[in-house]
């Protein structure tokens, strides 16, 4: 990262003020300081505890944190968590063991986070030139997004940290591979995957790119395996011992159990919806019941193992999943896309949240279109003022990043072929499942996508300010002579 202020310090040709010296002279530290200032403010200006467990799964995570804190619960704890992994409720757990029942702490620990996660930003926008660098730690540091979630109970913050310094180090390793990178790009791949099991297989994916870059640089098979190899340690290290809990305990090879109540409680809700307008919650409810059931045929309850069970639930979604047709995924995961893209951040600012409002997923209608006209104009109120507000003030951004991708393309065609394959894995991978909240781990590549034009515009400006300059002093000069 150093090499990164180095670069974007150097870009630098604006009056030397004592100030803006500084500013020049540790870009990425400047950085730093104004996201985390823009997240304490939010944080100070946050009434009352409540005001940060404003999502649902908020309350569950806080839980864990203090079961882990409690003496003699840490590894009990530890060894009964299938549904979770376990680097961010140890986090809470710390923190809780610190400062004891205070939210407000762990808001404050996560501002930092991520405030080193737009100061990541700003160093991968640096890579591509020092310009975009300085505006994409700009744009960081005011995302709505980064900044509404910092706030809250949720493993997003310390997720996208990971996955931004997995981003960065994979940029540096495609540019100048060695050892070293492979292994801490695999690091934060790993550390990612032990927040949170998104990154799973982009990990896998990430191996061969690793073989293929190595030879396309030193044209070696050697090194290329031993840079993979390290990649792949470092990727699996921090997630080793949930790996191998799983096996010796619950004999199973998978990381989590949940595959079955994201099917069960998501997908075939929200697709039965796109393909017949049936109401979200009847067919959760009609999916829980079948499960139960199923459950209670194979003579299984709720302190079975809990890989069984999931199992099971996954085995009873995919069977009506079998009965949906292929249209209705495709028109679901179509319309998840363009909401995980465009819903602004603002409506999950507890705040907002605090307003009166209908539940978008309960809305009649079953196209996006028809429920989201019911949702806007049935019992429009000041949340839906707000919403239409915040929809407004994203195209903007939408633009930016749809042109920023095309620039990117036209400068560095495999760059923008890995921006692109980021954030289609992430919206394929959240599919119909809609919230800015899955949007976390895809900003700091629309970020600095954003960024690109941005960075043009000032450069621009910039070189038409100083034409001027020069035709005055042109002028002054012949007045002279």
């Amino acid at each position: 990262m150093n090499g990164g202020e180095g670069a974007l310090a150097a870009s630098m040709h604006e009056p030397r003020t004592s100030l803006w010296s500084m500013i020049s002279a540790h870009p990425l530290a400047t950085v730093f300081v104004f996201a985390l200032a823009i997240r304490l403010i939010n944080v100070a200006l946050l009434k009352g505890d409540a005001s940060f467990f404003a999502e649902a799964d908020t309350l569950g995570y806080w839980a864990l944190g203090t079961e882990l804190a409690k003496p003699g619960a840490l590894w009990p704890t530890l060894t009964s968590l299938t549904y979770r992994m376990p680097l961010y409720p140890l986090l809470l757990a710390g923190t809780e063991s610190v400062f004891g029942d205070a939210p407000r702490a762990i808001a404050v620990v996560q501002a930092v986070i991520d405030a080193g996660t737009c100061s990541l930003i700003a160093a991968l926008g640096a890579l591509l030139s020092p310009r975009v660098g300085w505006t994409a730690g700009i744009l960081a540091a005011l995302s709505v997004t980064l900044v509404v979630f910092s706030s809250q109970i949720l493993t997003e913050t310390l997720f996208v940290f990971f996955f931004t310094l997995m981003l960065l180090a994979g940029a540096h390793f495609l540019l100048r591979p060695t050892c070293g990178l492979a292994f801490l790009a695999g690091l934060a791949g790993g550390l990612s995957l032990a927040t949170r099991p998104a990154a799973a297989v982009l990990l896998v994916a990430a191996v061969p790119l690793v073989v293929v870059v190595v030879l396309r640089h030193q044209r070696r098979l050697v090194p290329a395996l031993v840079a993979a190899s390290l990649f792949i340690v470092g990727a699996v290290v921090p997630v080793a011992p949930v790996w191998l809990r799983n096996v010796l305990h619950y004999d199973s090879f998978r990381l989590m159990s949940e595959t079955g109540d994201h099917l069960a409680l998501w997908i075939v809700p929200l697709v039965t919806q796109r393909a017949d307008g049936t109401p979200y919650q009847t067919t959760m409810e009609r999916i829980e019941a079948r499960y139960r059931q199923r459950l209670a045929e194979l003579g299984l309850d709720d302190a079975s193992n809990p890989f069984q069970r999931d199992a099971v639930k996954t085995e009873v979604a995919r069977e009506a999943m079998a009965h949906l047709p292929f249209a209705a995924y495709a028109k679901a995961w179509l319309e998840g896309m363009m909401v995980n893209l465009a819903a602004p951040a603002l409506l999950d600012d507890p705040r907002v949240r605090a307003l009166p409002k209908p539940s978008f997923y309960n809305t009649r209608g079953t196209t996006l279109w028809e429920r989201a006209r019911a949702y806007l104009f049935d019992d429009p109120g000041l949340y839906q003022v707000l919403l239409l507000a915040g929809l407004i003030g994203m195209v903007p951004f939408l633009v930016l990043e749809a042109i920023g991708f095309v620039m990117l393309a036209r400068m560095l065609p495999w760059a923008a072929v890995l921006a692109g394959g980021v954030l289609a894995y992430f919206l394929l991978l959240n599919g119909p499942v809609a919230t800015p909240k899955y949007r976390m781990p895809m900003e700091p590549v629309l970020i600095v996508l954003a960024a690109l034009p941005l960075a043009w515009l000032i450069d621009r400006r910039r070189l038409q300010r100083e034409r001027q300059v020069s035709v005055r002093e042109d002028r002054c000069a012949e007045l002279q002579g």
